[in-house]
């Protein structure tokens, strides 16, 4: 090439920025489930109207969820509607008490 680049090196620089903005956008939605679900936990614990009204909204989302799943989907839907099936069903199913502290750990996440 008359640039002095090269083809393959440039495929690579391209493969590595698609992967740094995939790397960045999943970071971003999972700093935002993380704290999604701990408002969550948090309200399906605070044995208030809040707790009765979060978990009627959650058992709604189960059976249109699953309503969603009977379709024919796509793989990139299917895959979709299994993760937020999976979220109500883990919060509905292990409601623990969980205040809204908001703590993150360095370098990764925890899987509580």
């Amino acid at each position: 090439m008359e640039d002095g680049s090269n083809p393959g090196e440039d495929d690579m620089r391209n493969l590595n920025t698609v992967l740094s903005k995939l790397n960045d956008r999943l970071l971003r939605l999972e700093g935002e489930l993380f704290v999604l679900r701990s408002i969550a936990r948090a309200a399906l614990t605070s044995g208030d109207e809040s707790a009765i009204r979060t978990r009627k909204l959650l058992e709604g989302a189960k059976l249109a969820l699953a309503d969603e799943a009977e379709r024919p989907l796509d793989a990139a839907t299917g895959k979709y509607v299994a993760a937020a099936i999976a979220m109500v069903e883990e919060l509905l199913e292990n409601p623990r008490e969980a205040a809204p502290l908001f703590r993150v750990i360095d370098g990764g996440k925890r899987d509580d």
